[in-house]
């Protein structure tokens, strides 16, 4: 049986969590495109849901260490391609 069960997402879970994560990265100032950001957390943080982590903190932190990641390789993309 799979891992990922889409219908075993608490919705509560999910909204707690990417609060959170959405009030630190609004605060160190790196929202620059509030809709990317929001679709960004939603996905990775039900994502992680569907694998069955369900401590809220730990989801929160792991969506913003993976926003900021993705958000360095795309600075760095767009100056690559910018040259």
């Amino acid at each position: 049986m799979s891992t990922w069960f889409k219908d075993d997402a608490n919705p509560q879970l999910l909204a707690e969590a990417k609060q959170i994560a959405w009030e630190f990265l609004e605060r160190s100032g790196e929202i620059d495109d509030p809709g990317e950001v929001n679709q960004f957390l939603i996905g990775k943080i039900e994502q992680m849901i569907g694998q069955g982590q369900r401590n809220k903190l730990a989801l929160s932190n792991r969506a913003i260490a993976a926003f900021q990641e993705y958000r360095r390789a795309r600075t760095i993309e767009l100056a690559l391609v910018s040259r």
